[in-house]
């Protein structure tokens, strides 16, 4: 294989990682998800590593031909340092990912939020099918996020941590979240927590479900308990759409990650849910239509392909701090 510059997506969640190897003209020539190890720092920095050298593997390609790496990560990052900061589900309070991942393979490496990583990604595909400028990106998976670009920018916020609407608190005294406090988003829409709602008042089922999408199968084969689990769900992220549409105005909001894979029985129960604010609301029946709603295909990867253009700093216009 002839020498080329190859570019590296990573999109680390907290149970898995993904990996993306493609050349200049994003043809893609390797890919790989592997489990999140993520006790400590360095277990996370093996995982990355494992991660890039299975693509390169595939590729029958080598660590010097890659030109730069791109990292979508959870928690608070300064893309201008590669620091991430209170990542709960990666067990990291402060530590440098960038220049450690740098440091290893000896390329530059770009951060951004795995939820803003996802936006860009999304944002780009969704403009393939329509000439849209404003977006949120929401994405329900182990974690909760959403992130945004705004007049077609990516829109980071104050500290870098706009769009962390699953921490929003929703539930005054609630199941406690990672973050510290009780009663988040993330409590009730997550993967972990549509699972453990449904085990809860269903014990004995616990060899029947390895995650959400067993809840949501169930459900849609009439089983009552996954019905009430779902339907309590869906009436939570009906909301937390409405508020990303009455707070920022969006064009689209773009549904992502690993519980959306469930696809119509996850979208349909939502559906529902937002017809019954529109017969409520007449700014609700303006606003909150069906069509406003994008569900990301099961085949495409935003984040990947948003730490891709990281990695390629093919990043819209412009970030914008506010």
């Amino acid at each position: 294989m002839q020498a080329a510059q190859l570019f590296v997506g990573l999109d680390v969640g907290g149970t898995k990682t993904a990996a993306l190897l493609v050349d200049g003209n994003n043809n893609l020539l390797g890919q790989a998800t592997l489990p999140t190890h993520a006790t400590n720092p360095d277990e996370l920095l093996a995982t990355l590593t494992r991660a890039v050298h299975a693509t390169l593997t595939e590729a029958d390609a080598t660590p010097q031909q890659i030109e730069s790496i791109g990292l979508g990560v959870p928690g608070q990052v300064e893309p201008a340092t590669g620091i991430v900061q209170l990542a709960v589900n990666l067990n990291l309070q402060t530590y440098p990912l960038g220049p450690a991942v740098s440091s290893r393979f000896k390329v530059p490496t770009f951060l951004e939020n795995d939820g803003r990583a996802a936006a860009i990604g999304a944002f780009n595909h969704v403009r393939q099918m329509e000439p849209v400028q404003t977006i949120a990106y929401f994405s329900i998976g182990t974690g909760i996020s959403a992130g945004l670009v705004l007049n077609g920018r990516l829109y980071r916020g104050y500290n870098g941590m706009a769009g962390e609407i699953g921490h929003i608190l929703v539930e005054m005294d609630g199941e406690p979240c990672k973050c510290g406090l009780r009663g988040c988003l993330e409590t009730i829409v997550s993967g972990p927590a549509i699972v453990r709602q449904f085990l809860t008042a269903n014990p004995q089922a616990e060899s029947q479900i390895q995650h959400a999408g067993d809840v949501y199968r169930l459900a849609g084969d009439g089983h009552p308990v996954a019905q009430k689990v779902i339907r309590h769900v869906s009436q939570y992220l009906a909301r937390a759409i409405q508020w990303l549409i009455m707070t920022y105005d969006v064009e689209k909001v773009v549904l992502g990650g690993g519980v959306a894979r469930s696809g119509q029985r996850f979208v349909e129960p939502i559906l529902r849910e937002l017809a019954a604010l529109r017969q409520q609301s007449s700014l609700a029946a303006k606003l909150l239509l069906d069509e406003k709603l994008h569900l990301i295909s099961p085949d495409f990867n935003p984040g990947l392909w948003g730490a891709v253009q990281l990695a390629k700093q093919n990043v819209l216009v412009e970030a914008v701090h506010m």
